[in-house]
């Protein structure tokens, strides 16, 4: 019963303030960002728009992020998904008689 009592005495203004409630991201310095920018330019420029817009932006930086602005990996991994994406056949459906 105790826990009821530290939720109901809870100063929710408070841990709002302390961010203690975010969803746990990271959030990037300026120079971590520039660094995203730089990256995401030069896999934008290798794999092009539709490979982007195929897989998301969000999931390149991420990836972007996962492989320390490392641009080949990310090429890599991004034509990799690409890859299974489009390699993958179409759903087909099986008739029973």
């Amino acid at each position: 019963m105790s826990r009821h009592r530290d939720i109901r005495n809870l100063d929710i203004q408070s841990e709002l303030d302390d961010d203690a409630l975010s969803d746990g991201g990271e959030e990037l310095t300026a120079e971590q960002e520039q660094q995203m920018n730089q990256a995401f330019d030069q896999v934008q420029a290798v794999i092009g728009d539709s490979v982007i817009s195929e897989l998301s932006e969000r999931a390149v930086r991420e990836a972007l992020w996962e492989f320390y602005f490392d641009v080949d990996q990310t090429v890599e991994w991004a034509l990799g998904k690409y890859a299974s994406y489009t390699a993958s056949p179409p759903c087909q459906f099986i008739r029973f008689s």
